[in-house]
């Protein structure tokens, strides 16, 4: 340890320097608690009075920039009268404030061995702890920037200038500039294969077992290696009919559909097809960060709860109507009887969702288990029976959906199966504008939302109203329409009589005959 670093100074310090710093140091170092401390403190700031009286007074010269006269010139001058270790003190201080040019910095790495294990011992900690931190940053730099502006050639043109750093190859900065390296291609968000090449033949990287770069990120930037390839590979499954949990996760995530046709298909995905979808996403999340956020949502997730959803209410609301209408249409009369004719159709409405919702839970496993027959047939259907763009299933769509209509026919007639058909063609085709939509429109739209639902119920309480308005006009009240007995009986109560207090007209009384 020299004098400088047990007083913290620099060489350069001159004698005022030197003593305001050895008190400010005594005070902390008494004699009677730290005799060997006090020891190396006193002869530290003897030494560097010495040092420096000698310095300043035989060759300050040394140190003064004189034109014509090169820093190999002034070496030797140092080098001669005694003053070399002042000389490159002075300038690492200027490289370290940035004095020197490119030229003269090289030149010092050189001739001195900077940062290296052939540097001087006497050599500030401080300067030159500073200048290590200064030529790792110029060198971290430009590598950075090229791959954050994905700039392959300024990415290699920075990592051959890395040759002109002496230091760069020597230990233990080779070993730190090799694994920061290695990080920095595995956890940057660009990709380039030409970049890794080079850097593998630069840096000696290869399959052997004495290759130098670190395990785990040598097969983290294998995998972005390869990562191009497997992605051409999951864009072929997607383009290929959904025969096997990897095709239809890979149609899910990468296949060029909207929104909304995502939203279909998904409905028609099982355990098995999530997992294949989350396994897929995490790979995509990875490895291939730009296709992730050029995804619905900016997230490879974009997924997240359709795994647990059934878009089911369309199925339920046009089932509703289809009952009502289909009551409706049987009802013998509808003089005074239509709140209770809708009533008789809100009740099999429900009778009809719940058992159809039961079916649908026994033959949706057992659909799934003949998946690869369903996709050919599907194939061979007509495409004007694919709103979404996606082929229905024969056996998983129409199937249940044409029985569906045929009990609701043989139930209700054919009006019931009618409404159910264009009631679901008008949800589809009002709602498939909204499905293209990332964020559902209620949460995009909160207020609009809260009024469509005011609405609704106060739309809902007029409508009971109004039909109740209406079976009421067709209603007799007490002393209309009086039956035979009934007549009797008023007649022959006096007028007090609760139940007879408003006298029938004689058209009450008679009817027809009243007018004949």
């Amino acid at each position: 340890m020299t004098c400088w670093n047990v007083l913290g100074l620099t060489p350069d310090a001159d004698s005022r320097a030197i003593k305001r710093q050895y008190a400010a140091l005594l005070k902390k170092t008494r004699p009677d608690d730290d005799p060997e401390g006090f020891q190396r403190l006193r002869e530290a700031y003897e030494a560097a009075l010495a040092w420096s009286a000698q310095a300043y007074d035989e060759a300050p010269e040394v140190l003064v920039e004189e034109t014509g006269i090169s820093l190999d010139q002034r070496y030797q001058a140092a080098m001669a009268d005694g003053t070399l270790l002042l000389f490159e003190i002075h300038l690492l201080q200027r490289s370290v404030d940035g004095e020197l040019d490119a030229a003269d910095t090289r030149w010092a790495f050189e001739t001195f061995n900077w940062m290296t294990a052939w540097q001087r011992l006497e050599l500030p900690v401080a300067l030159m702890q500073t200048l290590e931190y200064q030529q790792r940053t110029a060198l971290q730099k430009p590598l950075y920037e090229a791959l954050e502006q994905q700039h392959d050639g300024a990415f290699l043109a920075a990592y051959a200038a890395r040759n002109e750093r002496t230091w760069v190859s020597k230990y233990p900065h080779a070993d730190w500039f090799n694994e920061w390296l290695a990080r920095l291609l595995a956890n940057n968000r660009y990709w380039s294969s030409a970049v890794f090449d080079a850097v593998c033949v630069g840096q000696g990287w290869h399959g052997g077992a004495d290759h130098s770069c670190p395990a785990d990120e040598w097969a983290l930037l294998l995998r972005r290696q390869q990562a191009p390839l497997f992605l051409a590979q999951q864009r072929a499954l997607a383009e290929q009919p959904p025969y096997s949990p990897q095709q239809r996760a890979a149609r899910l995530l990468l296949a060029p559909m909207t929104l909304g046709q995502r939203r279909a298909f998904a409905q028609r995905l099982d355990e098995d097809d999530w997992q294949a979808c989350q396994a897929l996403s995490a790979d995509i999340y990875a490895e291939h960060v730009a296709v992730a956020e050029a995804m619905p949502g900016g997230t490879v997730y974009f997924w997240q709860g359709w795994d647990k959803s059934l878009d089911t209410w369309p199925w339920l609301v046009a089932l509703l109507l289809a009952c009502v209408v289909g009551t409706f249409g049987q009802a013998d009369t509808l003089h005074g009887n239509v709140v209770p004719t809708v009533g008789l159709g809100l009740l099999w409405s429900l009778a009809f969702a719940i058992g159809a919702g039961v079916a649908w839970q026994v033959w949706r496993p057992l659909a799934h288990q003949y998946r690869l027959q369903d996709e050919r047939l599907s194939q061979r259907l007509p495409r004007w029976l694919s709103p979404t763009h996606l082929p229905l299933l024969p056996l998983r769509d129409l199937l249940p959906g044409g029985v569906l209509v045929a009990v609701l026919g043989y139930w209700f007639g054919p009006l019931a199966s009618l409404t159910l058909v264009l009631a679901l063609a008008l949800i589809g085709a009002v709602k498939r504008p909204f499905m293209n939509q990332h964020t559902p429109w209620s949460v995009r739209n909160p207020r609009k939302t809260n009024l469509a639902i005011a609405l609704c119920v106060v739309g809902g309480i007029a409508l009971y109203g109004g039909l109740k308005v209406l079976d009421n006009h067709y209603l007799v009240t007490r002393n209309q329409g009086l039956q035979q007995w009934t007549e009797r009986l008023c007649s022959r109560m006096p007028r007090t009589a609760d139940h007879c207090q408003a006298p029938a007209t004689q058209e009450q009384w008679y009817g027809q005959e009243a007018a004949q």
